[in-house]
């Protein structure tokens, strides 16, 4: 496990900035190309991307490591594993992200929300310069450290909301004019000898964006594919046509990467088998209730300091519909994995 060095940061140097717009061209294939759209908002502004976020106005907030242990929440925190050749998973705050590491380019899959400058510790990971970062969704907790990348890819409903910080960074400034560019179905990045492919499977967000590796036959699936039980935002059928998706390529991979963790792909096929049930007229059961994960909240004593758990939900930040009572919801199984569904959100 690679622990972040702060004195190895310091030793990193910035890019010149032409080097980094002709890196831009060489990372992704031309979109013209793949017969999709992919655009940059905004104006063609240069962008030079920050070397710092300020997180000392919550230093007196605390984080519990998973050994027990109390971090000041302004302390850069990174440790790193490696679940395949040329491929990392990262662990800062917020949920995992990972990197992948071409023989040109490396590219950051989403970024947390933790404390210290996220490029210089994925560039202690990799030879290959790291420049740009892949979204999966907007969700603070994957797009907060956007700002220290040259640019971020993203779909069209991420880029609406990325990097909007959630009521527990209150006094924090997260850049957010870093370019963002639209990419969709069928983009794939060229990161020299490895290619990393798109599809659009939105469910847990509007924007919701899976990106497959091939080489190390890993899909990185962010908050979309969540283990043991899914939630569904969309109706069951669109849900549907996002695992068939992903099913036209499970010859692919054999792994899941997301925000929670690494899980076996066979749970896309179960997924996939939960909502063919339910449109063809099986209806599921009502589910247990849904307890929080891990919350952590403001002390009953003022004086004594915030603790909030690292990777998990902050109870500041937990939406306020999160657990609220739905006698529509049904749960239907698939062997060891369920999705849970609305009754009146079916077919549409």
């Amino acid at each position: 496990m690679h622990r972040y060095s702060q004195r190895a940061s310091r030793r990193l140097r910035p890019f010149a900035l032409a080097a980094l717009l002709a890196a831009v061209s060489a990372l992704a294939l031309p979109a013209s190309s793949l017969g999709q759209e992919s655009a940059q908002l905004g104006d063609a502004k240069p962008y030079t991307p920050v070397k710092a976020i300020d997180f000392s106005p919550k230093h007196d907030v605390m984080i519990r490591n998973a050994d027990g242990t109390l971090t000041p929440m302004d302390v850069p925190h990174y440790t790193s594993k490696v679940i395949a050749p040329g491929v990392w998973r990262i662990e800062s705050d917020g949920d995992f992200h990972y990197l992948i590491e071409g023989d040109k380019e490396a590219l950051a899959i989403d970024t947390g929300y933790g404390a210290g400058n996220l490029r210089d510790y994925l560039q202690t990971l990799t030879k290959k310069p790291v420049r740009m970062v892949a979204n999966t969704h907007d969700h603070f907790d994957h797009t907060a450290n956007n700002g220290y990348f040259d640019r971020a890819y993203m779909s069209a409903e991420t880029a609406k909301k990325a990097t909007i910080p959630f009521p527990s960074f209150a006094g924090i400034k997260f850049p957010e004019d870093y370019p963002r560019i639209i990419v969709g179905d069928g983009y794939k990045f060229d990161l020299g000898n490895r290619e990393v492919e798109v599809f659009l499977i939105p469910n847990h967000t509007a924007g919701g964006t899976a990106y497959l590796d091939s080489k190390s036959r890993i899909l990185f699936s962010g908050d979309e594919v969540m283990g043991a039980n899914e939630p569904l935002n969309v109706s069951v059928a669109q849900f549907a046509a996002n695992m068939r998706k992903l099913e036209a390529r499970r010859n692919a991979f054999d792994r899941l990467a997301g925000g929670p963790g690494i899980f076996d792909a066979s749970t896309v096929d179960k997924y996939l088998a939960a909502a063919e049930a339910v449109l063809a007229g099986k209806e599921g059961a009502v589910p247990p209730a849904r307890p929080g994960r891990g919350l952590g909240a403001a002390p009953a004593d003022p004086s004594a300091p915030v603790v909030y758990v690292r990777h998990t939900v902050r109870a500041p930040d937990r939406p306020p519909t999160m657990g609220a009572p739905n006698d529509n919801l049904r749960s239907m199984a698939s062997q060891d994995v369920r999705i849970t569904y609305d009754l009146r959100h079916i077919q549409n």
